[in-house]
């Protein structure tokens, strides 16, 4: 029973620490790329409004003033796009 236990205390730390290891946030609180440079506050906030409770799996900048965000919404893993302005350019 222990074992079971065990095992099952480690799975989900493990996927805890996975979940959490995917939001890419530098110590300011500010969503960040890959090289550090800061995806703009509105695109955050239009992607937030758009799906609450979604799983961030990555930002990526996708041209000049273009934002993708990779996420999974209700079980399904989808992309999104956003102007520097927040304005949605869509999927």
């Amino acid at each position: 029973m222990r074992k079971i236990i065990l095992a099952a205390a480690l799975i989900l730390t493990i996927s805890t620490l996975q979940a959490n290891a995917h939001t890419p946030v530098c110590e300011t609180g500010i969503i960040t790329l890959n090289n550090n440079a800061p995806i703009p506050q509105a695109c955050v906030d239009s992607y937030n409004a758009m799906y609450p409770g979604a799983t961030t799996l990555k930002w990526a900048r996708k041209g000049e003033g273009v934002y993708q965000v990779t996420f999974i919404y209700n079980g399904q893993k989808m992309t999104a796009r956003y102007s520097a302005s927040g304005v949605y350019l869509g999927k």
